[in-house]
């Protein structure tokens, strides 16, 4: 980069972030932008900023949540729960998806259907048998399991 290209640059940085810090309504745009991001973030937020109340960083960081969830969230986990279902690729025939057991037979609920299903699609499969699902038609295999002394087993129950 040439000494010119970056003083102009440099220069022309200057001049925006200086018309930026003067401009008041560059402030009011950039406040209107924040409190609207809080408000979606944080619920009830609108009420109390109402009555006059500051919201503190943490609560639109980590949207809400205290204690444990709060810390995993700011550790990066943002689905502490496992509530995030897990979006696979549609299964035909030739390429199912596979499941695992250690039983002669393995239950497997599809809710890959429908947008608007509420429902559940149940699948019961014997091993080494291939299921289809009667509404989508995704299908799974079902195989034993490729290392069955991993699996710790209680034998008291």
């Amino acid at each position: 980069m040439s000494l010119a290209k970056f003083g102009k640059d440099f220069v022309n940085m200057f001049r925006v972030s200086a018309t930026q810090m003067v401009n008041p309504f560059w402030w009011i745009r950039a406040g209107k932008e924040n409190k609207q991001m809080i408000i979606d973030k944080v619920p009830g937020a609108a009420e109390r900023m109402e009555k006059g109340e500051l919201i503190p960083e943490w609560e639109y960081i980590t949207e809400g949540k205290l204690g444990w969830e709060y810390r995993q969230v700011l550790a990066g986990n943002q689905d502490p729960w496992c509530v995030e279902g897990f979006s696979y690729p549609r299964a035909n025939h030739t390429k199912p998806h596979i499941v695992y057991t250690m039983e002669d037979h393995r239950v497997v609920g599809c809710v890959d259907c429908l947008d608007d299903q509420h429902y559940i699609n149940y699948l019961f499969i014997k091993v080494n048998e291939m299921g289809r699902c009667r509404d989508c038609g995704n299908c799974v295999v079902c195989l034993p399991h490729p290392e069955p002394d991993l699996i710790w087993v209680d034998e008291h129950h």
